[in-house]
């Protein structure tokens, strides 16, 4: 299993409809446009086997940088290199067909993963037990929670054998015991060989499971490290700044209470 990923300015553009100061739907044609960057000069290199944690607050552009990885979005500036077979698990229902069973999905999902069939026919007891869905793989998907969508969108990605990883929160979606099954799964990836990169708020599983994390805010990467030493310096920084909303939604998650005590952990040696 052989992977990486070389970034080097990475800029990704949108252009945003701007509406009034009265709310008012602007006309279709001639409406005016600002631009928005949600990523620029990105520049990252997640070497073979290296698992990567990304962190910031909502909109610092931890999504579109995993989609940039996973080949949906294309830089408007800069280059994008990602070698091997790369798996995304970004959305609890992408690539999922909602009116089709879930067998009928981890069939389907398995050859668009690249698998043939046979091989896709080898993997599906697994993925299924993986899922614990039981006789709700013989219903359609749209019937499916949101929880059961992760578990079969997971348990599909989980038995792709990827080369590269790209997820977004999806360790900390489902029930304790999916979560708890979801990370052994991940440990026993990236014993493998995988390189991942992870989107993530909670700072428990940045700790455990990366070599590195990466702290992004307002599309700039801002600084890389040790896990230990980026969180506490994040969690400094939201403090400092008065971003109570931030602090509370990771003390909501178990991993925060209050500033930074500087003992997060000083995390694993960068596997290159």
């Amino acid at each position: 299993m052989e992977g990486g990923v070389a970034l080097r300015g990475v800029g990704v553009r949108f252009r945003v409809p701007r509406r009034s100061r009265l709310g008012k739907v602007p006309r279709v044609v001639g409406m005016r446009r600002w631009t928005l960057w949600g990523l620029r000069g990105v520049s990252l290199d997640v070497g073979p086997g290296e698992v990567v944690g990304l962190i910031g607050p909502n909109g610092a552009g931890k999504s579109t940088l995993l989609r940039v990885i996973a080949g949906i979005y294309v830089p408007d500036e800069g280059s994008a290199e990602v070698h091997g077979r790369v798996t995304p698990f970004l959305t609890p229902s992408a690539g999922l067909a909602l009116d089709l069973s879930g067998w009928e999905n981890v069939h389907l999902g398995a050859v668009l993963l690249g698998f043939s069939r046979a091989e896709a026919r080898r993997i599906a007891p697994r993925v299924a037990e993986f899922s614990g869905l039981g006789d709700f793989l013989d219903v359609p998907v749209r019937t499916y929670s949101a929880g059961m969508r992760v578990r079969l969108g997971f348990s599909l990605v989980a038995f792709a054998d990827p080369d590269v990883i790209v997820i977004d929160e999806a360790l900390t979606a489902g029930d304790e015991e999916f979560r708890e099954r979801s990370t052994r799964r991940m440990r026993e990836l990236i014993a493998g060989g995988a390189t991942v990169v992870m989107a993530t708020h909670n700072l428990r599983t940045l700790k455990d499971l990366c070599h590195r994390v990466v702290r992004l805010d307002e599309g700039r990467l801002v600084e890389q490290g040790p896990p230990g030493e980026v969180l506490d310096h994040y969690l400094e920084d939201l403090h400092r700044a008065g971003r109570q909303g931030e602090l509370r939604r990771l003390q909501g998650a178990g991993v925060a209470s209050g500033p930074p005590s500087g003992q997060l952990g000083a995390g694993r040696p960068v596997g290159m």
